[in-house]
């Protein structure tokens, strides 16, 4: 089974975008499922719905202007753990804090690929260049999901 999922802050600037995005598919019928409830519970729910692929919608500040999709590294657990634990991000949303506690609890499938915006704008409305993302982050799924729109 393949899922849609998204992570993100409602009210936060261009960090809503995956949120953004997930309203837009589910009012196409797409389902897509909020992920935004904290690193350890979603990476428990994903074990309990157990998918075979999960395309994961983020936005993230990493300093350079772009779509990114990419598939997260595997790494050990313990050290997945270690790092969380250090870091305090258990309970976090962005979408590190998902990889990392879904390596570690096993539950994220090999088969996991990362659509993410470029953050320009942290706070109150989304940028420009979010509104242009959001098309951007849309066509993406589409491309993955091999839905013509």
């Amino acid at each position: 089974m393949a899922i849609i999922g998204a992570v993100g802050y409602w009210y936060q600037g261009d960090y809503q975008i995956p949120l953004i995005v997930m309203e837009e598919l589910r009012k196409e019928g797409i389902e897509v499922l909020d992920l935004s409830m904290g690193a350890i519970k979603a990476s428990t729910f994903l074990s309990e719905i157990s998918p075979s692929k999960l395309i994961l919608l983020a936005s993230e500040k990493r300093g350079k202007r772009e779509l990114r999709v990419y598939r997260p590294e595997s790494e050990d657990a313990f050290s997945q753990w270690a790092d969380l634990y250090n870091n305090m991000k258990a309970y976090y949303m962005d979408v590190d804090s998902l990889i990392k506690a879904g390596n570690a609890l096993g539950s994220l499938p090999e088969n996991t690929i990362v659509v993410e915006c470029e953050v320009e704008n942290g706070e109150g409305e989304v940028s420009e260049w979010g509104r242009q993302c959001i098309k951007l982050m849309k066509e993406e799924v589409y491309k993955l999901l091999g839905v013509k729109h």
